[in-house]
């Protein structure tokens, strides 16, 4: 019996998590969300699935307005894009790496916006500066 349990402290428990702290830690920490960095933008290059927050699809005219009011007010932190998928023109905001995220963001513009939506980005819609009408 004795020798069990010395058998088992040995050994430890299957289930449990060894803590570590110091600077060995923080280096695996760093290298560890730098190689992240990396994999998500060497991911977006390569034409990963990426998401969108779809705001409007109708007419033309309003389209082009609501681009403009979106492009001024959030245009330089999110991307802002417009287009045309027949018979309507459709306004999408941000580029999210996964579909939750995309999700997140849609609980702020859904109160500006009540029927916007996430919804799959292709990769032609959201290279560097593109807009399509």
């Amino acid at each position: 019996m004795v020798f069990a349990l010395l058998a088992l402290q040995l050994l430890g428990n299957a289930d449990s998590v060894q803590i570590g702290a110091g600077q060995a830690i923080d280096q695996a920490v760093t290298t560890s969300l730098a190689n992240n960095k990396l994999q998500t933008k060497q991911a977006t290059e390569q034409g990963a699935e990426r998401y969108t927050v779809q705001v409007y699809a109708g007419r033309r005219i309003d389209a082009n307005s609501l681009y403009m009011r979106l492009t001024d007010s959030v245009g330089a932190v999110l991307p802002v894009v417009i287009h045309f998928d027949e018979p309507q023109f459709k306004v999408f905001v941000g580029i999210y790496g996964s579909r939750i995220e995309a999700e997140y963001a849609l609980r702020k513009w859904r109160a500006n916006f009540p029927t916007s939506f996430a919804v799959q980005a292709p990769n032609e819609r959201f290279k560097k500066n593109a807009s399509s009408n």
